[in-house]
Protein backbone atom coordinates (compact mmCIF):
# COMPACT_ATOMS: atom_id res chain seq x y z
CA UNK A 1 0.00 0.00 0.00
CA UNK A 2 0.87 3.52 -0.96
CA UNK A 3 -0.34 7.21 0.13
CA UNK A 4 -0.48 9.71 -1.73
CA UNK A 5 -3.15 12.81 -2.59
CA UNK A 6 -5.33 13.95 -5.09
CA UNK A 7 -4.70 16.35 -8.20
CA UNK A 8 -3.48 19.55 -6.57
CA UNK A 9 -3.74 18.98 -3.13
CA UNK A 10 -3.68 22.12 -0.60
CA UNK A 11 -0.93 22.63 1.96
CA UNK A 12 -3.49 21.03 4.63
CA UNK A 13 -4.09 18.18 2.21
CA UNK A 14 -0.70 17.30 2.05
CA UNK A 15 0.29 17.51 5.50
CA UNK A 16 -2.87 14.72 6.25
CA UNK A 17 -1.30 12.56 3.66
CA UNK A 18 2.16 12.98 5.68
CA UNK A 19 0.25 12.21 9.08
CA UNK A 20 -1.34 8.72 7.54
CA UNK A 21 1.46 7.48 5.94
CA UNK A 22 3.84 8.19 9.34
CA UNK A 23 0.66 6.29 11.09
CA UNK A 24 0.32 3.22 8.76
CA UNK A 25 4.38 3.19 8.67
CA UNK A 26 3.85 3.23 4.39
CA UNK A 27 5.38 5.58 1.64
CA UNK A 28 3.71 8.82 0.82
CA UNK A 29 4.00 9.51 -3.20
CA UNK A 30 3.88 13.03 -4.51
CA UNK A 31 1.05 12.97 -6.89
CA UNK A 32 2.14 15.39 -9.51
CA UNK A 33 0.12 14.46 -12.94
CA UNK A 34 0.19 10.46 -12.45
CA UNK A 35 -3.32 8.47 -13.09
CA UNK A 36 -3.70 5.75 -10.16
CA UNK A 37 -3.55 2.88 -12.68
CA UNK A 38 0.05 4.67 -13.42
CA UNK A 39 0.42 4.88 -9.73
CA UNK A 40 -0.10 1.29 -9.45
CA UNK A 41 2.27 0.06 -12.12
CA UNK A 42 5.26 2.30 -11.12
CA UNK A 43 5.22 1.06 -7.60
CA UNK A 44 4.03 -1.91 -7.80
CA UNK A 45 1.18 -2.05 -5.59
CA UNK A 46 -2.32 -2.31 -5.85
CA UNK A 47 -3.51 -0.23 -2.64
CA UNK A 48 -3.65 2.75 -3.05
CA UNK A 49 -4.56 5.43 0.33
CA UNK A 50 -5.54 8.75 -1.45
CA UNK A 51 -6.06 11.86 0.87
CA UNK A 52 -8.00 14.77 -0.37
CA UNK A 53 -9.81 17.71 1.02
CA UNK A 54 -12.82 15.24 1.72
CA UNK A 55 -10.69 12.87 4.06
CA UNK A 56 -9.03 9.83 3.05
CA UNK A 57 -10.23 7.16 1.12
CA UNK A 58 -8.61 3.21 -0.01
CA UNK A 59 -8.86 2.26 -3.32
CA UNK A 60 -7.75 -1.53 -4.42
CA UNK A 61 -7.76 -3.37 -7.93
CA UNK A 62 -11.24 -5.27 -8.00
CA UNK A 63 -12.69 -4.07 -4.71
CA UNK A 64 -15.08 -1.20 -3.64
CA UNK A 65 -13.30 2.20 -2.44
CA UNK A 66 -13.57 2.42 1.31
CA UNK A 67 -13.89 5.71 2.89
CA UNK A 68 -15.34 6.88 6.20
CA UNK A 69 -19.17 8.39 6.41
CA UNK A 70 -21.20 9.18 9.22
CA UNK A 71 -23.84 7.47 7.23
CA UNK A 72 -27.36 7.14 9.43
CA UNK A 73 -25.44 9.06 12.43
CA UNK A 74 -26.21 12.63 10.71
CA UNK A 75 -29.71 12.49 10.00
CA UNK A 76 -30.21 10.39 13.36
CA UNK A 77 -28.58 13.04 15.17
CA UNK A 78 -30.51 15.64 13.65
CA UNK A 79 -33.92 13.68 14.77
CA UNK A 80 -32.80 13.79 18.54
CA UNK A 81 -32.02 17.72 17.64
CA UNK A 82 -35.81 17.80 17.05
CA UNK A 83 -36.87 16.02 20.46
CA UNK A 84 -37.33 12.45 18.49
CA UNK A 85 -36.34 9.19 20.00
CA UNK A 86 -33.76 6.84 18.23
CA UNK A 87 -34.54 2.82 18.75
CA UNK A 88 -30.50 2.29 19.48
CA UNK A 89 -30.58 4.73 22.09
CA UNK A 90 -33.66 3.99 23.94
CA UNK A 91 -33.33 -0.04 24.08
CA UNK A 92 -29.68 0.46 25.26
CA UNK A 93 -31.60 3.28 28.00
CA UNK A 94 -28.68 5.77 26.84
CA UNK A 95 -28.01 8.84 29.56
CA UNK A 96 -25.83 11.59 29.36
CA UNK A 97 -22.32 10.63 31.16
CA UNK A 98 -22.79 6.57 30.30
CA UNK A 99 -20.20 4.74 29.02
CA UNK A 100 -20.76 2.87 26.00
CA UNK A 101 -18.69 0.17 24.36
CA UNK A 102 -19.45 -0.39 20.70
CA UNK A 103 -17.60 -4.15 20.32
CA UNK A 104 -18.65 -4.23 16.75
CA UNK A 105 -17.91 -1.01 15.09
CA UNK A 106 -17.36 -0.90 11.44
CA UNK A 107 -17.91 2.40 9.82
CA UNK A 108 -19.01 4.19 13.24
CA UNK A 109 -22.38 5.62 12.78
CA UNK A 110 -23.79 4.25 15.88
CA UNK A 111 -20.39 5.34 17.87
CA UNK A 112 -20.94 8.80 16.73
CA UNK A 113 -24.89 8.42 17.81
CA UNK A 114 -24.37 6.90 21.19
CA UNK A 115 -21.53 9.41 21.58
CA UNK A 116 -24.25 12.54 20.97
CA UNK A 117 -26.41 10.22 23.51
CA UNK A 118 -24.24 10.18 26.47
CA UNK A 119 -22.94 13.63 26.03
CA UNK A 120 -19.68 15.58 27.05
CA UNK A 121 -19.36 13.49 30.56
CA UNK A 122 -20.20 10.09 28.46
CA UNK A 123 -18.02 7.65 27.31
CA UNK A 124 -18.04 5.53 23.72
CA UNK A 125 -14.74 3.35 23.10
CA UNK A 126 -15.55 1.83 19.17
CA UNK A 127 -13.38 -1.67 18.62
CA UNK A 128 -12.37 -2.72 15.20
CA UNK A 129 -10.35 -5.82 14.40
CA UNK A 130 -8.91 -4.59 11.13
CA UNK A 131 -6.10 -2.48 11.84
CA UNK A 132 -6.72 -0.46 8.40
CA UNK A 133 -10.50 0.12 8.91
CA UNK A 134 -9.71 1.32 11.92
CA UNK A 135 -7.28 3.67 11.40
CA UNK A 136 -9.40 5.10 8.29
CA UNK A 137 -12.36 5.67 10.73
CA UNK A 138 -10.34 7.22 13.39
CA UNK A 139 -9.19 9.53 10.82
CA UNK A 140 -12.55 10.61 9.13
CA UNK A 141 -13.64 10.94 12.76
CA UNK A 142 -11.29 13.63 12.93
CA UNK A 143 -11.08 15.23 9.39
CA UNK A 144 -14.63 14.10 7.80
CA UNK A 145 -16.36 17.76 6.75
CA UNK A 146 -19.39 17.40 9.06
CA UNK A 147 -22.01 21.09 8.71
CA UNK A 148 -23.77 19.91 11.85
CA UNK A 149 -21.83 21.44 15.17
CA UNK A 150 -23.51 17.92 16.94
CA UNK A 151 -22.07 15.83 14.52
CA UNK A 152 -18.99 17.29 14.79
CA UNK A 153 -18.52 17.03 18.68
CA UNK A 154 -20.19 13.64 18.81
CA UNK A 155 -17.53 12.25 16.22
CA UNK A 156 -14.28 13.82 17.80
CA UNK A 157 -15.47 11.84 21.40
CA UNK A 158 -15.61 8.35 19.71
CA UNK A 159 -12.35 6.84 21.02
CA UNK A 160 -11.22 4.01 18.73
CA UNK A 161 -9.81 0.93 19.97
CA UNK A 162 -7.76 -1.95 17.62
CA UNK A 163 -8.61 -5.41 18.47
CA UNK A 164 -10.40 -8.57 18.27
CA UNK A 165 -13.52 -7.90 20.37
CA UNK A 166 -13.75 -10.99 22.26
CA UNK A 167 -9.97 -10.06 23.50
CA UNK A 168 -10.74 -6.59 24.91
CA UNK A 169 -13.53 -7.52 26.31
CA UNK A 170 -11.36 -9.87 28.36
CA UNK A 171 -8.93 -7.16 28.97
CA UNK A 172 -11.57 -5.14 30.77
CA UNK A 173 -12.45 -5.07 34.59
CA UNK A 174 -15.97 -6.30 34.96
CA UNK A 175 -18.78 -3.25 35.25
CA UNK A 176 -16.51 -0.60 33.29
CA UNK A 177 -18.74 0.05 31.39
CA UNK A 178 -22.54 0.86 31.02
CA UNK A 179 -23.83 -0.98 27.95
CA UNK A 180 -21.91 -2.94 25.66
CA UNK A 181 -23.02 -3.51 21.99
CA UNK A 182 -23.01 -5.79 19.07
CA UNK A 183 -23.67 -4.83 15.36
CA UNK A 184 -23.01 -8.55 13.97
CA UNK A 185 -24.59 -6.62 10.73
CA UNK A 186 -22.19 -8.96 8.10
CA UNK A 187 -24.72 -12.32 9.18
CA UNK A 188 -26.89 -10.58 6.08
CA UNK A 189 -27.33 -7.13 4.27
CA UNK A 190 -29.56 -5.08 5.64
CA UNK A 191 -28.47 -1.79 3.80
CA UNK A 192 -27.42 -0.97 0.62
CA UNK A 193 -25.52 1.97 0.88
CA UNK A 194 -22.11 2.49 -0.62
CA UNK A 195 -20.71 2.70 2.27
CA UNK A 196 -21.74 -0.40 3.87
CA UNK A 197 -20.63 -2.11 0.73
CA UNK A 198 -17.26 -0.76 0.96
CA UNK A 199 -16.80 -1.94 4.12
CA UNK A 200 -17.89 -5.56 3.41
CA UNK A 201 -15.17 -6.56 1.08
CA UNK A 202 -12.37 -5.03 3.73
CA UNK A 203 -13.98 -6.26 7.31
CA UNK A 204 -13.71 -9.42 9.63
CA UNK A 205 -16.87 -11.43 8.58
CA UNK A 206 -16.74 -14.03 11.55
CA UNK A 207 -19.91 -14.56 13.70
CA UNK A 208 -20.27 -13.42 17.52
CA UNK A 209 -19.59 -16.27 19.57
CA UNK A 210 -21.11 -17.41 22.97
CA UNK A 211 -18.00 -16.22 24.42
CA UNK A 212 -18.06 -12.98 23.54
CA UNK A 213 -21.69 -13.07 24.97
CA UNK A 214 -20.59 -14.11 28.24
CA UNK A 215 -17.66 -11.60 28.32
CA UNK A 216 -20.00 -8.45 27.80
CA UNK A 217 -21.92 -9.37 30.36
CA UNK A 218 -19.21 -9.33 32.82
CA UNK A 219 -18.46 -5.69 31.41
CA UNK A 220 -21.49 -4.14 31.24
CA UNK A 221 -22.84 -2.84 34.43
CA UNK A 222 -26.54 -2.54 32.88
CA UNK A 223 -27.30 -4.46 29.79
CA UNK A 224 -25.82 -5.78 26.33
CA UNK A 225 -27.79 -5.06 23.09
CA UNK A 226 -27.38 -6.64 19.96
CA UNK A 227 -28.72 -5.56 16.46
CA UNK A 228 -29.29 -7.44 13.67
CA UNK A 229 -31.13 -7.42 10.49
CA UNK A 230 -35.48 -8.11 10.84
CA UNK A 231 -34.65 -12.02 10.23
CA UNK A 232 -31.90 -12.57 11.96
CA UNK A 233 -31.74 -15.57 14.51
CA UNK A 234 -29.02 -14.82 17.09
CA UNK A 235 -31.19 -13.34 19.21
CA UNK A 236 -32.84 -17.08 19.90
CA UNK A 237 -29.18 -18.19 20.18
CA UNK A 238 -27.74 -15.99 22.62
CA UNK A 239 -30.96 -16.14 25.01
CA UNK A 240 -31.52 -12.01 24.44
CA UNK A 241 -34.85 -10.40 25.06
CA UNK A 242 -36.31 -9.05 21.40
CA UNK A 243 -37.32 -5.18 21.45
CA UNK A 244 -39.40 -5.09 18.56
CA UNK A 245 -40.77 -1.89 16.60
CA UNK A 246 -43.12 -2.76 13.36
CA UNK A 247 -41.43 -1.74 9.87
CA UNK A 248 -38.09 -1.68 10.84
CA UNK A 249 -35.50 -3.23 8.69
CA UNK A 250 -33.58 -4.19 12.21
CA UNK A 251 -34.28 -6.39 15.56
CA UNK A 252 -32.35 -4.74 18.59
CA UNK A 253 -32.41 -7.22 21.10
CA UNK A 254 -30.82 -7.01 25.08
CA UNK A 255 -29.88 -9.34 28.28
CA UNK A 256 -29.60 -7.74 31.19
CA UNK A 257 -26.98 -7.73 33.72
CA UNK A 258 -27.25 -11.33 35.81
CA UNK A 259 -29.57 -12.36 32.81
CA UNK A 260 -32.92 -11.53 33.43
CA UNK A 261 -35.40 -8.88 31.27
Amino acid sequence: MIVTTSLEPSAETTRHARELAARFNLTLVERKDYSLAELRKRFAESEVLIVSSKGARLEAVGKTAFFFHPNTAAFRIKRLERGDNDTMLTVCQIQPGDKVLDATMGLGADAIVFAHGVGETGRVVGVESERTIALLIEDGLAYWPAESQALREAMKRVEVRVGNHLDVLRSLPADSFDVVYFDPMFEETVNSSAGIAGIREWANNRSLEQAAVAEALRVAKRRVVLKEGKTGRLYQQFGFTPYRTRGNQVVYSYKEKGGGE
